[in-house]
């Protein structure tokens, strides 16, 4: 009864800590290999996800290799499809069961309740976990942990039950293989393994070394496959085409991360999505010097767990390797972009928290009441952490603002700050911060695709295809920045150009129904009518919901005087956006073209209320009520049109004359 009470107790104080990730939205990364990412919309896609890694992401440079991953998307999109809290909710269930496998491991492996309590409380309400939660893309390190955790309870059953064994080994790799399919940092799970098996084994010496090599044996198997099918296959993939800094660089960098991810453990103030961490070109720097020696000292004490098992240095010694190993990725052949983030700390959590659950048990056994005291304090901090840290993934401008206050020099933060002001409309700090970004990272694609885009809604065109053409030689494979390139054209006049930059979209990826959409309609300008039908219907069988594809083609359909089809189309462009005041003019039109002057007059009403200044709206507006024989409100109307004419279309302005004084005969 008293341990069903903890766990009540513990479930409590986990969903009231995290309670405020919701409703949660998607961020950054979700979007790219998430949100827009149309393969996640339908199960019969998922065997593909284990054959090719384009379906990560409607971006193909951003492909990876991640088949489990994805099948978790398109579970999750089946089940709440683009509600964003769902998502989170998944994310958060993941990493309470993570929790539990904490205790469980630390429960079995040295059999004292208290520790594991500790471990798994440490582990669930850690502040750095949180980026993990509320960062949806990050789900990668969270089900890593799952089955690298659920892996190592396999290894311990597997010596306890010496005769069904085998049937625990063949589950230690099948959840190996998950973690790999996962995650290529999955990778390290053997040394893990390994040092699980050695450390904790109380088997004669002999005996240990045959049955850990049936262990490692097929492990091994399993590795050399993974890696095969990834360099026969998928090798631009995983290489890509140029690396941020070199491999020596990298190495010297990242030995100060070990120290600098268990300094943020201790005190995980000031997270942030980005942090401030230089990169060192030089083995004979100080702290590159003192981060060696430290992972040395470190390494040593986990060669001591194996040689000593029985020594008191074993239980901390396994629990420092298996740190040392789950952040060796980061130290890894090929550099990543980001140098350190706290989403890559996640994977060695399980580790920190049960060297802090050893600690506050040494500290109990010697003061039973500072321990507790001390335990309490900690977890109240982190719950004060935690809220404040989800609050901020409320919003995405607030998180990206929190990225520069500590990395105020990082390319990337300056680029995506700008585009944040982007999106709320403030184009001069948009400019502003992205031109910053441009002079730091000068020449990189992706902070030259944020300028060209700002320049395009600014209207200057000229600048915008200049940055698209650039960015573009750096990244010849953005479809994203070929489509947006081809819009530049399109308002340009420059229509050719435009065809060919979507037909290059398309060569690379054939499914953007962007792509066809856009193609579609810049051949309906060219007079090309059988292309951009076939174009538009294309895009509409990818995308049935694609908002442009159903605008356009009700376009199409209205040129040639299908009024009743094109009306269709209209309404489902509106149904997908009930913020575009065309779409419900051109309903409003086909319904006067159907002699529905009623449902015109409607649709008239819903456009004038997204847009009240939209002259061809009152336009409309005042045809469909003199069909109707009330002619003061069309008169009103017709006077509307004329008060909020723009003087864009000549002919426009000649109807609106016409009818007002035609209405002022009745």
């Amino acid at each position: 009864m008293r341990h069903r009470i903890y766990w009540l107790a513990f479930l409590a104080l986990y969903f009231l800590a995290y309670a405020s990730i919701f409703p949660g939205r998607f961020h950054y990364d979700d979007f790219h290999s998430i949100r827009d990412n149309s393969w996640l919309t339908s199960v019969s896609n998922i065997p593909k996800f284990f054959a090719n890694p384009v379906y990560f992401s409607k971006t193909p440079r951003a492909a990876m290799y991640r088949p489990v991953l994805l099948l978790s998307y398109a579970l999750d999109y089946q089940v709440f499809g683009w509600r964003a809290w769902g998502w989170h909710l998944t994310n958060l269930l993941l990493h309470l069961v993570n929790a539990l496998l904490v205790y469980a491991l630390v429960r079995k492996t040295l059999g004292r309740r208290r520790l594991a309590w500790i471990a798994s409380l440490l582990f669930a309400l850690q502040p750095i976990a949180g980026e993990n939660i509320n960062y949806i893309n990050c789900r990668s390190s969270i089900l890593l942990t799952t089955f690298l955790l659920a892996g190592l309870l396999c290894v311990w059953r597997l010596m306890q039950e010496k005769a069904a064994g085998v049937w625990w080994m063949v589950l230690a790799c099948l959840f190996y293989a998950l973690a790999l399919l996962t995650k290529d940092s999955g990778a390290v799970f053997p040394g893990m393994a390994l040092l699980y098996f050695w450390i904790f084994s109380r088997e004669q010496t002999r005996q240990k070394f045959l049955r850990s090599a049936a262990l490692l044996l097929p492990m091994a198997v399993i590795l050399a496959g993974y890696l095969f099918l990834r360099n026969e296959f998928f090798e631009s993939v995983f290489t890509g085409a140029s690396l941020p800094r070199s491999r020596l660089d990298n190495l010297f960098t990242e030995l100060k991360s070990y120290f600098w991810y268990f300094g943020l453990y201790l005190w995980p103030s000031g997270l942030s999505l980005e942090h401030g961490f230089r990169v060192e070109r030089e083995f004979s720097g100080a702290l590159v010097l003192l981060s060696a020696a430290g992972l040395a000292a470190l390494a040593a004490m986990a060669g001591y767990a194996l040689f000593r098992p029985r020594s008191r240095m074993a239980v901390p010694g396994f629990f420092i390797g298996c740190y040392i190993l789950a952040l060796l990725p980061t130290a890894s052949i090929i550099p990543l972009n980001v140098l350190v983030s706290e989403r890559a700390l996640y994977p060695a959590l399980f580790a920190l928290a049960s060297l802090g659950a050893l600690f506050i048990g040494y500290v109990m056994g010697k003061n039973r009441s500072a321990g507790i005291f001390a335990l309490a304090l900690i977890l109240v901090f982190y719950g004060a952490i935690i809220f404040s840290r989800s609050r901020a993934w409320q919003s995405e401008s607030e998180i990206w603002k929190g990225a520069y206050e500590n990395a105020p020099d990082n390319a990337r933060v300056l680029a995506e700050l700008g585009r944040q002001y982007f999106a709320r409309g403030d184009l001069d700090k948009a400019l502003r911060y992205s031109l910053k970004s441009d002079e730091l990272a000068s020449g990189q694609a992706p902070t030259l695709f944020n300028l060209a885009t700002i320049y395009m809604d600014f209207g200057e065109l000229a600048r915008a295809e200049k940055y698209f053409k650039q960015g573009l030689e750096e990244d010849a494979g953005d479809v994203e920045a070929r489509v947006n390139l081809a819009a530049v054209y399109k308002a340009e006049g420059k229509m050719e150009a435009a065809v060919h930059e979507l037909k290059q979209a398309l060569a690379l990826d054939p499914e953007n129904s962007l792509a066809h959409s856009n193609l579609g309609d810049v051949c309906f300008n060219l007079g090309k009518m059988a292309e951009a039908e076939a174009e538009l219907r294309k895009a509409l069988a990818i995308n049935p919901k694609l908002e442009l594809a159903n605008f356009n083609f009700g376009i199409l359909l209205a040129g040639r005087g299908d009024d009743s089809q094109a009306l269709g189309y209209f309404e489902k462009a509106y149904e997908q956006n009930a913020g575009n005041a065309d779409y419900a003019l051109w309903a409003a039109i086909m319904e006067i073209r159907l002699n529905k002057p009623q449902d015109a007059e409607k649709w008239a009403g819903k456009a004038l209320s997204l847009d009240p200044g939209y002259d061809r709206a009152w336009y409309y507006l005042g045809i469909a009520q003199k069909q109707q024989g009330r002619y003061p409100e069309a008169r009103r109307s017709l006077a509307n049109a004329e008060k909020f004419d723009r003087q864009s279309d000549p002919k426009l302005t000649a109807a609106i004359k016409n009818l007002l004084k035609e209405l002022k005969k009745k």
